[in-house]
């Protein structure tokens, strides 16, 4: 699985609503290398498809993972599927949450958010935010945090 999230990296692209990362954050490696631990860290299957536009993490006393997508409806679904998400997808009408890739989020025509708990390998919670602007009939931007408390 890591070779797949490695080769479907794309770069960094699109405007991004957080112009630094908090102090004290550390950017260890490639966006590949930050997704491929994000998916280990979270549960997260990044689908076949699916370009990553960029990933972040940041650690201290917690940590979080953010990863920025582009797909497709079916990409979002398989996404959610292959990762187990136990809770759907909702219409929100604005989100807390800021963006590290692709459109501004304020700017988005339709916007849905589920929240989750996944239970890791080492029995320790990581929760999971999941944002998917839908940006046209075909064009979705994933936005996915996943931290520990």
């Amino acid at each position: 699985m890591a070779a797949a999230v490695v080769a479907m990296v794309t770069g960094c692209g699109g405007a991004s609503s957080e112009r630094e990362p908090r102090a004290g954050s550390a950017q260890p490696g490639s966006a590949a290398e930050i997704t491929r631990k994000a998916s280990e860290f979270g549960g997260v299957v990044i689908p076949d498809g699916a370009s990553v536009l960029d990933a972040r993490t940041e650690s201290g006393a917690d940590t979080l993972y953010r990863i920025a997508l582009s797909t497709g409806k079916e990409g979002v679904d398989r996404l959610l599927q292959a990762s187990n998400f136990s809770s759907p997808l909702a219409k929100v009408f604005r989100v807390a949450e800021t963006t590290i890739a692709g459109p501004p989020l304020d700017t988005s025509p339709s916007i849905l958010r589920a929240e989750d708990k996944y239970r890791g390998s080492d029995g320790k919670s990581v929760y999971r935010i999941v944002i998917v602007d839908e940006r046209d009939q075909e064009n979705r931007y994933v936005h996915i945090q996943l931290f520990t408390t």
